[in-house]
């Protein structure tokens, strides 16, 4: 970093003992007196290891020119999208501002050094609705035809009343237009069936505020408790006053993607050590059965219908299915929330029945409008178009 030997953030942060150039000292044979019978002479200077990483260099650079344009577009203070591939885990891109001068480092806020969608936390909203829904249905509390017979007004928590992001009221909403219409006092009505304890549990199972484990230098979580309170257990359930950073977010999501079944996350393919000369892959690597193969497909359909049918169906495009879901989250501050600001977000991922990625698109503070339906959706949907040609995924509708 900074012109020196030694790397602080990032993967070189991480791997810097690995990467730094080691040397082999003379081997002297001595016998038990101390005294040499033999020795090999000189002293060799290798190289550190070599790192192959999963990023694609096509979609890493599609990822920063389209979020760039996106920063100028929605005028936003800060931005991310993560490319992750399901069945693997493998990341094949990622990307944010603001961001650094490499060429430039010393002259750089330091603040932009480290990674964002591993280093920040944040509350992230209705997106976090897929891992409820997930959650009733694989507990068996919530079948998908359920209706919600709690939905027709407001919910009362002692002094906190909770509403719909809109104020309209669904009595008898199905749980696919819960998702499409981003209800949330449905959602509190699902993890109440659910349960405090069992809630946790499935969150616990699905990745949330538990460190990635990913080969780089910063990785930020934040433990939750093993039950909520009433109102906590409410607000939860549509991601608000619970803490998660974005590649937590796209691990849990890519777990519904991948039949339920959640895989480590990477961000290198393979290491070559230049002293014994060999090569090593990296294997995918099953972490656990978040959920059942069934109720995961239940949730990619309710997911395909919400982005047919919800505030961004206006962005979907006609030759690939699409399993997404918007969110508009409140800013967290100290004392409560900025009413003047939104995180606005999409994740999705395609095409559906055979997910080739996952993508989270994330905007903070979108000046041009503080919702994701407006905001972060087409630019999720600008990303994919390109990203289907990348990735050479054929059309499927």
């Amino acid at each position: 970093a900074d012109g020196q030997p030694t790397g602080y953030f990032g993967l070189e942060g991480a791997l810097d003992q690995e990467l730094d150039a080691r040397s082999l000292s003379q081997k002297v044979v001595t016998d038990a007196l101390g005294f040499s019978l033999s020795s090999q002479d000189g002293e060799q200077n290798l190289d550190g290891r070599t790192f192959v990483t999963t990023l694609r260099r096509d979609v890493q650079q599609l990822l920063e020119r389209k979020l760039h344009e996106g920063m100028l577009k929605y005028g936003p203070v800060a931005g991310e999208v993560i490319v992750l591939e399901p069945k693997t885990g493998n990341i094949l891109g990622m990307a944010s501002e603001p961001t650094y001068d490499q060429a430039k480092y010393s002259e750089s806020d330091q603040d932009t050094f480290a990674n964002p969608s591993l280093s920040e936390t944040y509350e992230p909203g209705s997106t976090f609705k897929v891992l409820t829904v997930a959650a009733g249905i694989d507990s068996g509390v919530i079948p998908p035809d359920t209706t919600c017979d709690r939905c027709s007004g407001p919910r009362t928590f002692g002094k906190y009343q909770i509403k719909t992001w809109n104020e309209e009221y669904h009595p008898n909403i199905t749980m696919s237009e819960a998702l499409a219409k981003s209800d949330n006092v449905a959602m509190i009505f699902v993890a109440e069936k659910i349960g405090s304890d069992r809630f946790c549990k499935y969150l616990q199972d699905f990745g949330i505020g538990s460190p990635i484990g990913l080969e780089l230098e910063e990785d930020s979580s934040t433990p939750f408790p093993d039950d909520f309170h009433p109102v906590e257990l409410a607000t939860a359930s549509f991601g608000q006053g619970i803490s998660t950073n974005s590649l937590q977010l796209v691990r849990a999501v890519a777990t519904i993607a991948n039949q339920g079944t959640m895989m480590q996350p990477h961000i290198l393919s393979s290491i070559y050590d230049p002293i014994t000369g060999t090569s090593i892959d990296i294997q995918p690597e099953v972490v656990r059965q978040v959920v059942s193969p069934e109720t995961a497909q239940a949730v990619t359909q309710m997911m395909i219908y919400s982005a047919q049918h919800g505030e961004a169906q206006w962005t979907y495009r006609p030759n690939h299915t699409v399993s997404g879901k918007t969110g508009t989250s409140q800013v967290a501050i100290k004392g409560g929330y900025d009413e003047s600001k939104t995180i606005a977000s999409f994740i999705g991922f395609a095409p559906s029945q055979k997910p080739a990625f996952v993508m989270l698109v994330k905007l903070t503070a979108p000046s041009s409008s503080i919702w994701a339906a407006e905001t972060a959706a087409p630019l999720w949907y600008d990303i994919a178009e390109e990203l289907y040609l990348l990735l050479q995924i054929p059309p499927d509708r």
